[in-house]
């Protein structure tokens, strides 16, 4: 009996899987099985990297950097702190930021990418940036009251400033307001205090204000960042209260508005201890104050030293020189000069004057025989021409 071969019949074709992941094709009617190769492998998930995250903190002083790993970036966008757009430069995998960070400040971030297999997704994420080296302060006098026609506006930095470029930032975040409008202009007393005047004293009347916007203001090639915003009071001006100390004369002539109301007989510095001439303003008044030499370099043991409280004294410098009453002096008032530099007058004078000043008010020491010391906040604004003070001072 002659046998039939049986046929292995296939409906449907039938893999068969090889070693190493190949496989073949088995289908009826082919003459031999397909050969279809490894299976694809699935690219892996695009992932968003951030430049020297801690956390959810990057650093202020480094630009912000996106890269994408395993796949291509489509779009960055980030904004800061005040929903200001953030500039960036874009590239296949990297995006960076162009302008500075601002310190201790949130920057949010929304990123398009795709991977390999061209699977599109998103990231979004909110970082912080570190706190600043040093953070600039500001302290603004005078913050309400009445004051003289001489006194100045005075803003005070708890770090120095220095240099044109790091003064000229401060400066454009300071403003004065007047009332009436009055120009003015500022001018670097030192490296820590800025002052500022009109051409003139000014006017009875003038209400001051003043403004330090220093939040976001980053010093030039610091690591210092301005941290505040500071608004004050300012001031109102009183009298015009001058009074004219002439050293020659010894005389103390007082005017209130252009009207002399007093005129006193003083002593001011012996030859050894001139009293400095030029216009100085009053920065203290003090029912008693305690004199002691040796504050101004004389041992108070020595034979020029002194050591007593002394009544009705107002401070015009820094460097020692008070309007006060010296009993001690009276008998030398009105025709010798035999002070330590200081204007001396009888108790009574010196009272009337003290019960009468503000200050700012205005002591201007005439036919002196040295000139004002202009470093001494008590002679630093009213001893320059207005061309000199519109110089500013800024490279010192």
């Amino acid at each position: 009996m002659t046998r039939t071969p049986r046929v292995l019949a296939l409906g449907l074709a039938a893999a068969v899987v090889l070693g190493g992941g190949a496989a073949l094709l088995l289908t009826s009617g082919a003459t031999g099985p397909a050969f279809l190769g490894p299976r694809p492998t699935p690219a892996p998930p695009a992932v968003v990297a951030l430049a020297a995250l801690r956390g959810d903190t990057v650093p202020w002083d480094e630009p912000l950097t996106v890269t994408a790993e395993h796949g291509t970036l489509t779009s960055v966008s980030a904004t800061g702190p005040d929903g200001t757009p953030i500039e960036g430069v874009l590239s296949t995998t990297t995006w960076t930021s162009v302008a500075s960070l601002v310190p201790s400040s949130a920057y949010t971030l929304h990123v398009e990418l795709r991977n390999g297999d061209g699977h599109a997704s998103t990231y979004d994420k909110t970082v912080s940036t570190s706190r600043a080296t040093q953070l600039l302060r500001a302290r603004v006098s005078p913050d309400g009251g009445v004051y003289g026609i001489g006194q100045p506006v005075v803003v005070h930095f708890n770090h120095a400033v220095k240099g044109a470029e790091a003064r000229r930032a401060v400066l454009s975040r300071l403003s004065v307001t007047t009332t009436p409008a009055v120009p003015g202009a500022w001018r670097w007393f030192n490296s820590y205090e800025v002052h500022y005047r009109g051409p003139a004293y000014w006017a009875p009347g003038t209400a001051v204000s003043v403004r330090a916007d220093l939040d976001g203001l980053r010093l030039p090639g610091t690591g210092t960042w301005g941290d505040d915003r500071v608004a004050t009071g300012g001031m109102t001006i009183g009298d015009a209260l001058v009074a004219t100390v002439d050293v020659k004369a010894h005389t103390m002539t007082v005017r209130r508005n252009g009207k002399v109301v007093r005129v006193a007989d003083v002593s001011t510095g012996r030859d050894k201890y001139p009293t400095k001439g030029g216009v100085h303003i009053v920065l203290v008044r003090e029912e008693v104050h305690l004199y002691n030499s040796a504050t101004v370099g004389i041992p108070t043991a020595s034979p020029d030293g002194y050591y007593e409280k002394l009544p009705w004294s107002v401070r015009i410098s820094n460097g020692g020189a008070f309007v006060h009453a010296n009993p001690a002096t009276v008998r030398f008032q009105g025709r010798l000069n035999v002070s330590h530099g200081c204007v001396n007058t009888s108790v009574a004078d010196a009272r009337c004057f003290y019960e009468n000043t503000h200050r700012g008010d205005v002591v201007d020491v005439v036919n002196a025989a040295i000139g004002p010391v202009r470093t001494d906040a008590g002679m630093a604004d009213w001893n320059y021409t207005w061309a000199q003070w519109q110089q500013g001072n800024l490279g010192g």
